[in-house]
């Protein structure tokens, strides 16, 4: 039988969403990127552009309120984004942690950027704070496993 060598985990992509389970993904990231001494990256997907596509007629609201929802919302998931990174540097000050913010559907992002990155790893939260989308079409974190191109943790 063939083990599993954790030492090839040397970059490590953690997607938040601000929920307590995407916390607990972090702190989990934090511990296993201190143990390995890997690369953190924090990735924080908002669907701001999905939501802006969504045709005027079908929704009570107008282009303007559109677009300021959409810069509220962006600014919500910058600051989580940012919170996550003071967290960080404050519980492994020692470690190498960077951050991005992206935009769309939450699954294929994550999948789309642990494609570009050559990330070894994907860390993410059980349930997160997702609506109706993750009712209609299956949980992030399940989305997430079956398409990504590494290990996956789900940390509940």
């Amino acid at each position: 039988m063939r083990r599993l060598s954790f030492t090839l985990l040397s970059n490590i992509l953690v997607a938040i969403d601000g929920s307590e389970n995407s916390d607990n993904a972090l702190n989990f990231a934090l511990d296993l990127a201190e143990k390995f001494s890997s690369v953190l990256t924090i990735l924080n997907v908002s669907e701001v552009l999905a939501l802006s596509t969504v045709p005027q007629e079908s929704t009570n609201y107008s282009v303007s309120n559109m677009s300021i929802f959409a810069k509220d919302l962006r600014k919500i998931q910058e600051d989580i984004l940012n919170k996550a990174a003071s967290h960080s540097k404050t519980i492994k000050p020692e470690l190498l942690v960077s951050i991005i913010l992206r935009e769309g559907d939450p699954a294929l992002e994550i999948v789309k950027v642990a494609k570009e990155g050559g990330f070894d790893a994907i860390i993410v939260g059980h349930k997160g704070s997702g609506g109706l989308s993750e009712r209609f079409l299956g949980s992030v974190s399940e989305k997430v496993a079956h398409l990504a191109p590494c290990t996956v943790v789900i940390i509940k």
